[in-house]
């Protein structure tokens, strides 16, 4: 009965604890950034990006596009595949992006595909990846 009891419980407190990643201070070689923070709830299948250019950044892209802000947020669907963590597909069946996040070289990668073609590229290198387990 005791044994049934521990593994009741330990089963059970497994559901009670969502997994959040945050890639934090994330870099980019076309951009700067005073904060590049992607958080990852795995459970909600949610991530959300959060970022702040610097002022020479953002002023650069500024001049092409006057729509750019220097801070924003950002939320996209992810969904774990063969092991991944990736972003919902963007775009039409002959060509479409996706965002990879990588917990091993904690880098996100973007995957671009087109007439079943496919390219990967790193577009952002992160110093740290934190994994939080929050009780639900």
């Amino acid at each position: 009965m005791r044994v049934f009891l521990i593994l009741f419980f330990c089963i059970y407190s497994n559901f009670l604890f969502a997994e959040i990643l945050v890639f934090k201070n994330c870099k980019s070689k076309n951009y700067e950034f005073e904060k590049n923070e992607y958080r990852l709830d795995i459970e909600q299948g949610l991530m959300t990006r959060e970022f702040i250019y610097t002022d020479e950044t953002y002023e650069r892209l500024r001049f092409d596009d006057i729509r750019v802000k220097k801070e924003n947020e950002t939320t996209r669907v992810i969904i774990r595949e063969n092991g991944l963590i990736i972003s919902e597909i963007s775009g039409y069946p002959a060509f479409y992006t996706q965002m990879i996040f990588d917990t091993f070289d904690k880098t996100i990668k973007l995957k671009s595909v087109l007439n079943n073609s496919e390219g990967i590229s790193i577009i952002s290198n992160c110093e740290k990846i934190i994994k939080y387990k929050i009780e639900s």
